[in-house]
């Protein structure tokens, strides 16, 4: 299996696409670099991906997973330093890169955005955290009492079964991120990966004004896509985006949270067979 070994993990990564352009991906939450396998008969002639196995998902391993070291954290420039040890490996340097994320994945992208800009050509965000950090998340990962909660919660599946019903219940989740949520509470080891996640990403979090200046300086197209109905990261989000990054390019589906799916592809290589196209006759 294909890993880079850096100074604070084991990245362990899949490869799709025999595509002259480079593009990292990044999952979401419960998921792993096969996530974007799909995309591969869609996106693949264009590209060849990269796609991550994130911490605490799949076969990525930190050579420190110690509690303390988790409520530590990682940092935008942490990240930025792994990533470019992976380029360098892979001898990338002198690519533009295209990054493509999803939910929780996106604040991997945006930490590349914030630190790297200069070498991103491109992002699709797909249902993308972070631009608008969920307030629940949030007070999960940076507020001491309530972390420590979550930590209890581990080891206590009728509360967090409780909790997401309640959740349901009060519309705060849609059904597609319950039975996400559902599936990933089931054991005490995806419990444990769901806290390890999200307190690990504190750090992760991003001054919206300040990203959009370098997307505008550095001419960064940026592509979001979002379900109609997704609780969790709805559509305004990119509306709003928008207002400040007006190159936005913007695409709502009739579907909740769970975007990564055929429909999805197709529309992706639809709008990029066009921007070819239309670059094609412009020469």
């Amino acid at each position: 299996m294909p890993f880079i070994k850096t100074s604070i993990a084991k990245l362990h990564y899949q490869e799709y696409g025999t595509g002259s352009k480079v593009m990292l991906a990044f999952h979401g939450f419960g998921m792993k670099g096969t996530q974007f396998g799909l995309m591969e008969p869609y996106l693949g002639k264009h590209y060849k991906i990269y796609s991550f196995d994130l911490f605490f998902h799949g076969d990525t391993v930190l050579h420190n997973e110690s509690l303390p070291q988790i409520r530590e954290g990682i940092t935008s420039a942490g990240f930025a330093e792994l990533i470019i040890t992976f380029i360098k490996e892979k001898e990338l340097e002198q690519q533009p890169l295209t990054l493509l994320s999803y939910s929780i994945g996106a604040r991997f992208a945006l930490a590349l955005l914030q630190e790297l800009p200069q070498m991103i050509s491109g992002v699709y965000f797909i249902a993308p955290d972070g631009i608008e950090p969920n307030k629940l998340l949030v007070s999960a990962a940076e507020n001491r009492l309530i972390n420590r909660s979550f930590w209890k919660l581990v080891s206590s599946p009728k509360t967090v079964n409780f909790l997401l019903r309640a959740l349901r219940k009060t519309r705060y989740i849609d059904d597609s991120l319950e039975r996400i949520l559902s599936r990933e509470f089931e054991t005490h080891e995806s419990r444990l990966a769901c806290y390890n996640t999200i307190t690990y990403l504190k750090k992760l979090s991003f001054d919206r004004e300040r990203l959009a200046r370098l997307m505008n300086d550095h001419a960064i197209e940026i592509r979001m896509y979002f379900g109609q109905h997704d609780k969790l990261f709805p559509p305004s989000i990119g509306e709003r985006f928008r207002n400040l990054v007006p190159h936005t390019y913007l695409h709502i589906f009739d579907e909740g949270h769970e975007l990564v799916n055929t429909a999805l592809c197709k529309v992706m290589e639809e709008e990029l067979e066009n921007r070819m196209s239309l670059n094609y006759d412009q020469r």
